[in-house]
């Protein structure tokens, strides 16, 4: 049996109604982490390089940008990091 991609397997996935809630539940953390990963990769930065710029460890970038990661980022950690990538922070609301 072929080994799926990612996107592959999550859209499997997303078939299911179950996995479609918990997605559309949790869509803005998974949107921020793919954000945070993007930035970083175009600024040409490893996970170590950055942890070492904001002044913390690399298991704490880890983790930031893990989907798995139950931990939220402290809005001082994603401040830190848009600037160690050449970014600033911006926080909107926006209507339903």
């Amino acid at each position: 049996m072929a080994k799926l991609s990612y996107k592959e397997y999550r859209d499997k996935a997303l078939e299911k109604e179950e996995i479609q809630n918990v997605f559309s539940e949790h869509e803005e953390f998974f949107a921020l982490r793919r954000e945070l990963i993007r930035m970083r990769q175009e600024a040409g930065m490893t996970q170590e390089e950055i942890a070492q710029v904001i002044g913390t460890q690399k298991t704490s970038i880890s983790r930031l940008e893990s989907s798995n990661s139950k931990t939220l980022p402290s809005l001082g950690m994603l401040k830190k990091y848009a600037a160690a990538t050449g970014h600033k922070l911006n926080i909107s609301f926006l209507p339903v």
